[in-house]
């Protein structure tokens, strides 16, 4: 009986001291979830002020430009506004090369010309067209000939594309059009005729 009355007391001392660790751990838990939070916030706070010192940079970057630019000649000026936009002529996302050849695989084929800006910040308006290649960007595919192809497009504020998408073409299929001087000299391309053999 008294080994009986032992034993259960033995029991009941582990049973609360069991108890007791558990509890210990529940409490541990909040306290961890504390920690892990104060931690994002100081992350955080690292990200804001990095971020200010961006924007900050940034901004004196773009003063420095702006009186920069304000002693550039007006041949200069239109040199540096055409280099602030950037033109690419890609088939299924890849960019065509300097000779103008192409080989795609059979399916979905994408056809862009995108025009990306890079001067918005800096550059008056007047400065900004003159900097653009002349006209609508796309009017200088040439020859394209449309038929089974659907027109496509983004439009982002600094970003743009335009161009012309067709499904399922199969192998064997030839694609030929050409691009303006102007559009040629902008891609640093060697021809004006675009050439796209399909596999």
């Amino acid at each position: 009986m008294k080994s009986f009355l032992l034993t259960g007391i033995a029991l009941s001392v582990f049973s609360l001291v069991g108890c007791s660790e558990e509890q210990n751990e529940k409490l541990a838990e909040p306290q961890s979830l504390v920690e892990e939070v104060e931690m994002d916030i100081n992350e955080l706070e690292s990200l804001q002020t990095q971020n200010q010192f961006l924007n900050e940079q940034n901004q004196h970057l773009v003063t420095s430009i702006k009186q920069m630019i304000g002693h550039l000649s007006e041949e200069e000026m239109l040199e540096f506004s055409r280099n602030q936009f950037v033109y690419e002529l890609q088939v299924n996302g890849e960019a065509i090369p300097k000779n103008g050849q192409v080989t795609i695989s059979a399916g979905d084929v994408e056809i862009l010309l995108a025009e990306k800006g890079l001067g918005y910040d800096f550059l008056p308006d007047e400065w900004l067209e003159k900097g653009k290649i002349s006209g609508n960007y796309i009017d200088h595919l040439l020859n394209f000939d449309s038929t089974n192809w659907t027109q496509i497009g983004t439009d982002g504020t600094v970003n743009t594309a335009q161009g012309f998408q067709s499904a399922d073409v199969r192998a064997g299929q030839h694609y030929s059009f050409n691009i303006t001087d102007e559009l040629k000299e902008r891609l640093k391309m060697d021809v004006t005729l675009i050439q796209i053999e399909v596999n």
